[in-house]
């Protein structure tokens, strides 16, 4: 189905995604409706820009998947009848499908109807995409139907995902020869590994001043959590930005692993100061195994804005340094904020 929604800046960049390198040859597209193209090959071409990550469990290597739901159609010397059929199942745990999926060829959006169906053994989902326009020859329609959306932990370790795949066919016929939609793993990716993730939260504190009508809110405590099921690669480091009109100061004065006193080794790696940001940035020598918890105490030392603020640089707690770690799990928690601190 047509969706209004969807932008012509939107079509134009569907319509110029990359094309992976595998070919898909689909043959047998005999009867009425492919009676002018039945000598002519349907191939499909998967579309690939970078693929994503998915991490599958321990001691098993991560997968790629596309990250687009998408196909190139290609027709060469025949036209693409109206009816034409291509049917795109996935892995509804990696996936969310479009509120209606896109056929473009260059700049201009096909007239297409579109329905989604789950398979009840193995629930996979199945978006089926009908043209309803007849595309000539020479214009290789390609089909979008979903993309994949970040999974957070805890379900952010898909055990057993299923190969996306795809399939086209004549209208109310069930496409057959169903192929993979699978990206080259890149050798970046690595081998069996396993994955490890880490959460950040903490204690604030609130800083009050105009007789409690102002206030501030500051770290008074950093907790860094691992997950696991593997442990941390790196030592853990992190940054603290804050609003030198309020913040004079920051020290770590307390480490605790596991809720006992612990020299965590934690030093100042800089010390930013501008007229709107302080910024500090610590390492530890602690690299944490699963399930492990640090608690770092702070001591802030505050001034008293003179007049309100017009502007208010909000606390950030993140980590840094972490590198950048393929297995690395999505905790959707890597930094902690507040946004309601009032200034004026």
């Amino acid at each position: 189905m047509n969706d209004p929604k969807v932008t012509r800046r939107q079509v134009l960049a569907l319509g110029g995604l990359t094309l992976g390198v595998g070919a898909i040859t689909v043959a047998g597209l005999g009867g009425t409706a492919w009676a002018d193209s039945a000598a002519a090959e349907v191939e499909l071409v998967p579309v690939g820009a970078s693929p994503v990550v998915v991490l599958p469990g321990a001691g098993v290597q991560p997968a790629a998947f596309p990250r687009q739901l998408a196909v190139q159609v290609q027709h060469a010397g025949a036209d693409l009848p109206a009816g034409t059929e291509v049917a795109v199942t996935y892995d509804p745990r990696l996936y969310s499908p479009l509120p209606a999926a896109v056929a473009t060829v260059g700049d201009r959006r096909l007239r297409t109807t579109s329905a989604i169906t789950t398979d009840a053994r193995t629930t996979l989902v199945t978006c089926t995409v009908t043209l309803t326009e007849t595309v000539a020859a020479g214009g290789d329609p390609v089909v979008v139907v979903g993309t994949a959306y970040p999974v957070l932990y805890p379900r952010d370790l898909v055990i057993g995902p299923a190969d996306a795949t795809a399939a086209v066919g004549r209208e109310n016929v069930k496409p057959s020869g169903r192929r993979s939609l699978q990206p080259r793993r890149p050798s970046t990716f690595g081998g069996a590994a396993t994955p490890w993730g880490l959460e950040v939260s903490g204690v604030w504190s609130r800083y009050e001043w105009a007789n409690g009508k102002r206030w501030y809110y500051y770290p008074a405590q950093v907790t860094l959590q691992s997950v696991g099921p593997g442990p941390v690669p790196e030592a853990v480091s992190f940054s603290i930005a804050l609003d030198p009109q309020v913040v004079r100061d920051v020290r770590v004065t307390t480490a605790r692993l596991n809720h006992k006193a612990h020299d965590a080794g934690v030093r100042l790696l800089s010390h930013t100061l501008t007229a709107s940001l302080f910024e500090t940035r610590w390492s530890t020598r602690v690299k944490l195994k699963s399930g492990d918890r640090l608690d770092l105490g702070l001591e802030v030392r505050t001034r008293r804005p003179t007049s309100d603020l017009r502007t208010i640089k909000h606390p950030l707690v993140g980590l840094i340094g972490m590198g950048n770690h393929i297995t690395q799990r999505r905790t959707g928690r890597n930094s902690m904020s507040r946004t309601d601190s009032v200034g004026e």
